[in-house]
């Protein structure tokens, strides 16, 4: 292998490692797996998100309460570009998303209003994270800022319902995504 091909393989492992902790966080929020979120943070890390900013035990908690009113949330992301500093032990990550939520307003929410009853958002932003390797952790994020492009709301009443019995989406981790794995191909 030639000096550039490490130099590009290693790139794309560093890439990889960097894009695995974006979908952790992403699937964190939707499943209100906290300790999830948190794990993608580097102690000490900062994060400005909107109405949010601290540091990711501040973060974890002040999502942790804006989500007992969010009844189904789907982060997609997308257009992730990641470029490393020139000695490769730090890297900024842009990466576009759409934030999809189901929220109960009954209690109030910045983002769908009050007291209207279920509101659908959808938020459009982009994650602009520089991550930072450290020995021993990996690669997670140091600094987030999200900058927000737009933001919508829209009435339950023009949704379609879901069957009652499609397997449906858990905020928790009694989601499909956390059931045990099969112990034979049969019951796969």
């Amino acid at each position: 292998m030639t000096p550039e091909e490490s130099a590009e393989l290693n790139l794309v492992l560093v890439e990889r490692q960097i894009q695995k902790v974006l979908v952790a966080y992403c699937q964190g929020v939707d499943r209100r797996d906290w300790a999830l979120v948190r794990s993608c943070y580097h102690d000490g890390a900062s994060d400005s998100h909107g109405a949010f900013v601290g540091d990711p035990d501040e973060l974890v908690e002040w999502l942790r309460v804006r989500h007992e009113s969010v009844m189904t949330s789907m982060h997609v992301l997308s257009n992730v570009s990641i470029r490393l500093s020139d000695d490769g032990r730090l890297a900024r990550a842009e990466s576009y998303c759409i934030s999809l939520q189901e929220v109960d307003t009954v209690g109030g929410d910045p983002f769908a209003g009050e007291g209207v009853g279920s509101v659908f958002t959808t938020v459009a932003c982009r994650y602009i994270d520089t991550f930072e390797n450290v020995p021993a952790v990996g690669w997670r994020i140091r600094k987030r800022d999200v900058a927000f492009d737009w933001m919508r709301r829209a009435d339950t009443a023009d949704f379609v319902g879901l069957d009652p019995s499609w397997t449906r989406s858990r905020r928790d981790q009694t989601d499909p995504l956390y059931a045990p794995w099969p112990s034979d191909r049969a019951e796969i």
